[in-house]
């Protein structure tokens, strides 16, 4: 009986792949001695190459205008990350060894989307960056035994002179950058220096923990505090490049793969943990567990559409979910058939100007000829302000109906403002009251814009208040500019005698002034009409307001993202 008892004590206690005794604590040592990954490296170096690998994916999948030095940048992180992850683990450590060195891709890579943000046309310095780190990948696959002992715990002959090589590289790469920086403005400038902070800890992060870790004074998880935010700053330096709508999709993109990753990790651990109960035989029939899966899949999907994109409607103003964009189709329909009835407008504007120029032409050719005939001053006077106003109204008619593209710059908003004013003191002469721009706190304004529309809608506020005081003594235009919410406010103010109250409801309609035609500065009903069609068109907002002290004060809302927000169309 003992003897059986012995028997089937070592049946069930056989391991039934290797045949030992997992009874015995020797043996069960042996058996648990098989590879594993720590989890300290899960923690530190999974997600480090979740976040290149979905930035680089995200913007190679919806980014127009993403450079080829971050998608570069990303997939070699990805790569050399993958290289770090078989390091820590015992089993897979040899194949590591030679896989790690490519990891000086990253710094080409790095030197890569430096000389993206910077525009730099010569690229010979990221030719010569790529084949030196195909060099020493190439001789780290081939002798690791070169760069650095077993399992990268100690150096190497070729060791001390590639690291000192690299860092007066990686030295002089970010001294060039943040050089380049003080020399740009605005939103240049801040890519540049977040570039140049990214190329920093990404030496740090990849070279410098190599480093430590041969030297046995660290380890890779050391990599993730620091390549995590040099990824982050490179893809905002690369993408915030991206031009109009582009940009805000790359980041939604991101967004949304963010949260269908949240999802999918906690509704597929779900699924898999009941499957083998939903499924015939606990899982063990194939045919089965396929149906089983298949059938209980079809739902999900949709299920992560709803969810995703409800949270993108919170989190986003224009969300790109399917029903989102299938809503946006639909107006854009609508909008490109309006579009059509104004290009038809156009048209028609231009074969009426066409017809009235011409014989303005010939009319300003007779009063030339009745003033060298010795015809009244001031007749020939008022037949050339009657012309130049039909020349004024025309060519105000064909840019209202006829609206040419938006091209997008950035400008710094007071020089722009100042010129403007520089500019209207000069058109009305001595009969022009004083005109201020100013900015809202001592750093300068830098915007996304349309340079010409900026400048038409500045310059109608401007010569609107400005031909409203009429030479009036103690007149004063003040236009201001701030900072508020995510946008740029211009406000153009003057004291004079106000909008008349029977206009104020049409104001920004076609035809409509408040200078008739016996006006000392008559108006042809199309400045403001014009203005407000170029905030719309870079999605802000113009309104007038009514100042307690008197006058007339219009404020211009211009999105700091204005790029890309045209509506076909508008």
């Amino acid at each position: 009986m003992t003897t059986g008892l012995r028997g089937v004590h070592c049946a069930v206690c056989m391991d039934p792949i290797r045949g030992l005794d997992v009874a015995s604590p020797r043996r069960r040592d042996t058996l648990y001695r098989a590879p594993i990954m720590s989890r300290f490296a899960v923690l530190a170096l999974y997600p480090l190459w979740a976040v290149a690998m979905v930035v680089a994916t995200t913007a190679l999948r919806l980014g127009r205008a993403s450079r080829l030095g971050l998608l570069s940048l990303c997939f070699s992180l990805a790569f050399w990350v993958t290289g770090l992850i078989l390091l820590e683990n015992p089993g897979t450590a040899e194949l590591a060894e030679r896989v790690v060195p490519a990891g000086a891709f990253l710094a080409a890579a790095f030197v890569h989307a430096g000389a993206d943000v910077a525009r730099l046309e010569r690229r010979a310095v990221v030719w010569l960056a790529y084949v030196g780190s195909a060099a020493l990948a190439a001789t780290g696959a081939i002798a690791p035994r070169l760069l650095y002992g077993p399992g990268a715990r100690s150096a190497g002959p070729l060791f001390m002179p590639v690291a000192l090589v690299s860092a007066v590289a990686s030295a002089s790469l970010f001294v060039w950058l943040a050089r380049t920086a003080l020399t740009r403005g605005g939103g240049e400038r801040r890519r540049l220096g977040a570039i140049a902070i990214a190329c920093a800890l990404g030496s740090l992060g990849g070279g410098g923990v190599v480093m430590l870790r041969v030297l046995g004074l660290g380890d890779v998880g050391l990599a993730a505090p620091l390549l995590l935010p040099a990824v982050g700053l490179a893809a905002y330096a690369v993408l915030s490049a991206e031009e109009g709508r582009s940009r805000g999709v790359v980041i939604q993109g991101v967004a949304y793969a963010v949260l269908t990753a949240a999802l999918s990790s906690i509704g597929l651990t779900v699924f898999f943990r009941v499957l083998p109960v939903l499924t015939p035989g606990a899982g063990s029939s194939l045919p089965w567990l396929i149906l089983v899966t298949f059938l209980a899949s079809l739902p999900l999907d949709p299920v992560r559409m709803i969810v995703v994109e409800k949270a993108g409607r919170l989190l986003f103003k224009n969300p790109i979910g399917v029903r989102d964009l299938e809503d946006r189709i639909a107006r854009t329909e609508v909008r490109a058939d309006h579009a059509e009835r104004l290009a038809e407008i156009g048209r028609l504007a231009s074969a009426v100007a066409h017809e009235i120029r011409n014989p303005l032409g010939v009319i300003a050719a007779q009063a030339k000829l009745l003033e060298r005939q010795g015809a009244k001053p001031e007749t020939v006077a008022a037949m050339r302000g009657q012309i130049d106003r039909a020349r004024k109204f025309l060519d105000d008619l064909l840019r209202y109906s006829r609206p040419r593209p938006l091209e997008l710059h950035e400008i710094e908003v007071l020089s722009t403002l100042q010129l403007v004013a520089g500019n209207v003191r000069q058109i009305l002469g001595e009969s022009a009251p004083a005109i201020d721009a100013a900015i809202t706190g001592s750093a300068a304004i830098y915007l996304e814009v349309d340079r010409g529309a900026f400048t038409d809608v500045a310059t109608v506020l401007a010569s609107n208040a400005a031909m409203a005081l009429d030479g009036a003594d103690g007149g004063r235009v003040t236009i201001t500019a701030s900072r508020e919410a995510g946008a740029v406010i211009v406000r153009v103010e003057d004291n004079g005698p106000g909008v008349p109250a029977e206009i104020e409801a049409t104001l920004f309609e076609p035809f409509v002034t408040g200078r008739g035609r016996d006006a000392r500065h008559p108006g042809t009903g199309l400045g403001l009409a014009i203005a407000a069609r170029w905030v719309e068109r870079h999605g802000g907002s113009i309104k007038h307001e009514r100042p307690r002290e008197g006058g007339a004060r219009f404020v211009v809302r211009w999105p700091e993202g204005a790029a890309g927000r045209e509506v076909a169309g508008s």
